[in-house]
């Protein structure tokens, strides 16, 4: 049985801001992406799940662990996506994201936009050592402090934004590019961000 609050933890840059390590060390259960395993154990953790094709793992922590391990030997998805997968088909509702950016800078984009574009019923947070990505549907209130730095960004043009409490407010504006919804502030302990249709990710960085 898989206790709450669930933390997958990928192969990246091991959690050192206090805010995800606190997370980690107050896990129910921690599902590590193959290699991740490695880290956690220095940190003197321990995995409830190992996940992934075990190309990172060494035979003695395939052998202590072998009860544990989960094996997903297909290539065409990562680690961390067969996590998010596997935890969904245990009826898993909710995880935390921790070590998915750093080492590898095309690993640390693909990680961040399974966010936005990979299709699961599993609530995400991915928090790295900087800030926090989360999605906006809809109408949504994100808690905030005064300056705080914020980032959205779209992969659908198509999608009209209106924020409230942003520096530089949108109104039913388009994100036309990647980049043209960053670098914006927090003006107040929220922000609200109204989209037309379809999901963005919203960035925020730890004050």
């Amino acid at each position: 049985m898989i206790k709450e609050p669930v933390i997958i933890l990928a192969n990246g840059d091991y959690p050192f801001h206090p805010i995800p390590v606190q997370k980690i060390n107050e896990a129910g259960a921690i599902i590590c992406c193959d290699g991740a395993v490695n880290q956690l154990i220095v940190n003197e953790l321990e995995p409830d799940v190992i996940i992934g094709d075990l190309d990172s793992l060494d035979s003695s922590i395939k052998k202590k662990y072998s009860q544990k391990i989960i094996h997903f030997p297909d290539q065409d998805d990562n680690d961390l996506r067969k996590a998010i997968r596997w935890a969904e088909d245990e009826g898993i509702k909710e995880a935390t994201i921790l070590g998915a950016t750093g080492k590898r800078d095309d690993h640390s984009v693909a990680n961040i936009f399974i966010l936005l574009q990979f299709s699961t019923s599993l609530n995400c947070t991915l928090i790295t050592n900087h800030g926090v990505f989360n999605t906006a549907e809809g109408r949504e209130e994100f808690q905030s402090s005064i300056g705080q730095q914020v980032s959205l960004f779209s992969a659908d043009p198509e999608i009209e934004i209106t924020s409230i409490n942003l520096k530089y407010n949108f109104i039913s504006r388009n994100l036309t590019n990647l980049y043209c919804g960053s670098l914006n502030e927090s003006i107040s302990e929220t922000f609200t961000l109204i989209l037309s249709h379809g999901k963005i990710l919203v960035y925020q960085e730890f004050s």
